[in-house]
């Protein structure tokens, strides 16, 4: 069997940040930039191929990991979603002449080399061609839904349109009706807009229900679901390539979602998760304060381990 190969998204801006004198994964996270700790994990988990996907500040993601064995890197000229950036990735490992397993991840998502194990381990052990990672929605309250039918999973749907179908349910279709209803629950401003902007845009065309592996969710019961997306796969390269390939944008946030292709590998071969148990095994952020948080986290788990 072919070793899998890491794919690295690194392109994105990372604006709430609000430091452009670097991309974000390279954010020094007590001494080390945010991508490398990852992929230092990843070789501790067995992974020794990296291809990373830049875009933004692209000879800074290059220079933090320039002495990393094994790595290749991808140019994505314009940012139009995950599901673009992993396409250009696919499509360069594949000119590379590998079509094996993809293990993809953000590159600024610190994973923890367990978790990445236990992808690759039921991934190998597995005839699906999608295995990923998921984590309570309280880690996470951005992440794409995890829709599921006792233990099967029917896909991933993201927090922006389960929210769409929510206020295609409503009887006036409305700003003012729209603006009411997403007052109800705690979502962050930028995707509030997003949300509102569109279903405004959709009015009376809206959708209240969402068909996923033959079976029909609405967007409450969406919302219900306990896991979300870490945006953490493994995936057969050629088969995603060809999945990705078909995809069109038509979403609240205008994007190219991963996660349409990972649905329609789900629909066609099943997929398995992951469940993400702590939260340390998985660490982000998105802003400075976030960032500090994370930092301070390793800064005492490596003073500690210093003083063994």
């Amino acid at each position: 069997m072919k070793d899998i190969v890491a794919l690295l998204l690194c392109a994105g801006k990372g604006s709430r940040m609000n430091d452009d004198s670097t991309n974000k994964v390279c954010m020094d996270v007590n001494g080390i930039p945010a991508v490398k700790r990852s992929i230092l994990n990843m070789q501790k988990a067995g992974i020794n191929r990296f291809l990373c996907v830049v875009g933004h500040k692209a000879e800074k993601v290059m220079e933090a990991l320039c002495d990393i064995e094994g790595i290749c890197f991808a140019y994505q000229a314009v940012q139009t979603g995950t599901g673009n950036a992993a396409l250009v990735g696919l499509k360069a490992m594949k000119m590379l002449g590998y079509e094996g397993a993809a293990f993809i991840a953000m590159g600024d998502k610190i994973i923890s080399s367990d978790v990445i194990k236990k992808l690759i381990d039921e991934y190998r052990a597995s005839d699906v061609k999608a295995v990923f990672a998921v984590q309570k929605k309280e880690y996470n309250p951005g992440g794409g839904r995890i829709a599921q039918t006792g233990d099967k999973i029917c896909g991933i749907y993201e927090m922006t349109d389960s929210f769409s179908l929510i206020l295609g349910s409503l009887e006036d279709k409305n700003e003012e009706a729209f603006k009411n209803k997403l007052n109800e629950y705690e979502i962050n401003e930028k995707k509030k807009t997003k949300i509102l902007n569109y279903c405004i845009e959709m009015g009376n065309s809206l959708h209240d229900r969402v068909i996923l592996c033959g079976n029909e969710f609405t967007g409450e019961q969406i919302e219900s679901m306990p896991y979300v997306n870490t945006a953490t796969y493994i995936v057969d390269t050629i088969e995603a390539i060809n999945e990705i390939e078909k995809l069109g944008s038509d979403n609240a946030q205008g994007e190219v979602y991963l996660t349409d292709a990972v649905n329609a590998l789900t629909q066609k071969y099943g997929a398995k998760i992951i469940p993400i148990n702590k939260k340390e095994d998985m660490l982000t952020f998105a802003t400075q304060e976030e960032l500090k948080e994370v930092s301070d986290y390793f800064a005492s788990i490596e003073e500690k381990q210093e003083i063994l």
